[in-house]
């Protein structure tokens, strides 16, 4: 497996767990409470869980890719564009938030690692192991 797919797995998997699990489920009162957004009704956070699992449904489509030889410009430059996206908006707004603060890190090295591939893209997609 090349260290692109890991990373990329690892993206999906925490940022499915930790925001579009939570936004598609969770009541709209820990909701507000938790980002400080009042909505007149939960859809407004519903609609970002799903815009979420649209963009980890395109980081699975960089799997194969990575691991049939192929590197992904797509997926990577999406990935870029939403990670460092998402670290400055979390940064800029946290609030003191030690929740955004983590996932505004979590996402800022996401981002340096696709940076990183698409530097150095044959070494992105050779198997690891």
């Amino acid at each position: 497996m090349s260290w692109l797919s890991l990373l990329l797995i690892v993206k999906i998997g925490v940022t499915a767990l930790l925001v579009a699990v939570p936004f598609l489920i969770l009541p709209k009162s820990f909701l507000e409470k938790s980002t400080s957004i009042k909505a007149n009704n939960p859809g407004f956070f519903r609609l970002y869980g799903i815009a979420i699992t649209a963009l980890l449904i395109g980081y699975a489509f960089g799997i194969p890719l990575a691991e049939s030889g192929k590197f992904p410009w797509g997926v990577t430059c999406m990935g870029t564009v939403s990670n460092a996206g998402a670290a400055i908006i979390l940064m800029t707004f946290s609030h003191g938030s030690n929740q955004n603060r983590v996932l505004s890190v979590f996402f800022g090295l996401i981002a340096l690692g696709l940076v990183a591939a698409m530097i150095l893209p044959h070494s992105a997609i050779q198997k690891a192991w």
